[in-house]
């Protein structure tokens, strides 16, 4: 355990111990450690990220990726896949499972969730038992890509910190496609469904957009007191709202009175759009960049690889802060690829004083001489891994 533990500066919460189970090219994996660093390498296609991945389900939604479950089974298992974790923190041990056989994929059922061999409804409710943020090489272009992309990455980290907000989400979302429907369908305009579903809309999004604030603000404010202390550039989260005349610096109810009116409104645009086109589905996200006085989008590729590890720091401060001090587990794929090795240095550096623990992966295990007295290393090899010496 590290020094910051012994001295109670920060509480700790690990993975002790992660079977996969005929996920992706892994037909059975079994890794156990008490580091707060594991590192796996191998060659790229090993079956590195597919841990990750693994740990990544851990979460509302579709872990990492966003694969379909019938994708997660391995080709040459039975059709389904579970993975089981043990938790350990301050307060016990607990165990955590999630999978879905071959006939549920095959009826399209959800997949299988329990917390210490109980059934639960989610994965919401790992979020209990365990916090997860993940940094990929695919997320690298996130500023440049489509907005879509952003949001739903913002919103993830939303989620850390206001726990209702994927809910809020999935149920702004699915109401949204229901008005479309009923207005690419309806010539009656002025109907009573579409007075519910617009106050449902409402209610919903006025929810969202405080979460949001309230998540950035928090963010933001880590992100600018941190800066002296590490490598990684300040910036500020910016978002971009299409919220038509909605103004946010009034009460909930009249948000909420004020968005239905602007729905109201805009009925015959959307009708002929087949779209809603005002409200926090909108909302693209990004970063300014204080230094250098610009957007992410207009940042060099280095400097927005830098950006976004100072976004997933102060997010992590952040969950600590909301959960009695607990960090969150970090996953992070291919880490040090395009950073220098100052920086890499000092990234551990801050992951070890703010006491997560932290799974990474490389091809190379020289990638991470910093950190060879703290760090479990494993080999993989066709979803093959072995434990080995450093």
């Amino acid at each position: 355990m590290i020094e910051k533990e012994k001295n109670h500066t920060v509480k700790f919460s690990e993975i002790n111990k992660l079977n996969l189970t005929d996920f992706r090219n892994h037909n059975f994996t079994s890794i156990s450690s008490n580091n707060k660093f594991i590192s796996i390498v191998g060659a790229n296609g090993s079956g590195k990220t597919n841990i990750l991945e693994a740990i990544s389900m851990f979460t509302p939604g579709k872990g990492m990726r966003g694969a379909q479950l019938a994708d997660l089974s391995n080709i040459s298992g039975k059709g389904g896949w579970s993975v089981f974790m043990e938790v350990s923190s301050c307060y016990g041990t607990t165990k955590l499972g999630t999978g879905i056989s071959n006939i549920e994929i095959k009826n399209g059922n959800s997949r299988q969730c329990r917390i210490d061999g109980k059934s639960t409804n989610s994965p919401k409710s790992f979020a209990n038992s365990i916090g997860v943020i993940w940094l990929t090489p695919q997320m690298d272009g996130l500023f440049v890509g489509g907005r879509s992309e952003r949001r739903k990455f913002f919103d993830k980290l939303v989620a850390l910190i206001e726990p209702n907000h994927s809910n809020n989400i999935k149920n702004y979302e699915r109401i949204i496609a229901q008005r479309n429907k009923v207005l690419y369908n309806s010539d009656n305009l002025s109907s009573k469904l579409l007075d519910n579903l617009e106050r449902q809309l409402a209610k919903i999004a006025a929810s969202i957009l405080i979460s949001r604030q309230i998540a950035v603000n928090q963010i933001n404010h880590i992100m600018i007191r941190d800066v002296s202390n590490n490598l990684f550039p300040s910036a500020e989260i910016i978002m971009r709202e299409e919220l038509g005349s909605l103004s946010k610096d009034c009460t909930i109810s009249e948000m909420e009175e004020d968005f239905s009116k602007i729905l109201c409104v805009n009925r015959k645009k959307d009708k002929m759009t087949y779209r809603t086109n005002i409200g926090p589905h909108r909302t693209d996200f990004t970063l300014w960049y204080k230094k250098n006085d610009m957007y992410a989008e207009n940042c060099s590729t280095g400097e927005q690889k830098n950006l976004l590890i100072s976004l997933i720091l102060a997010q992590a401060r952040v969950y600590q802060m909301n959960n009695q001090g607990i960090s969150p587990i970090l996953l992070l794929d291919e880490i040090t690829a395009h950073l220098d090795m100052e920086r890499i240095n000092n990234l551990f550096d801050q992951i070890f004083t703010l006491g997560s623990q932290v799974w990474l992966t490389g091809t190379k295990i020289e990638l991470f001489d910093c950190i060879h007295s703290k760090s479990d290393f494993f080999n993989i090899n066709n979803g093959k891994l072995t434990q080995i010496e450093y």
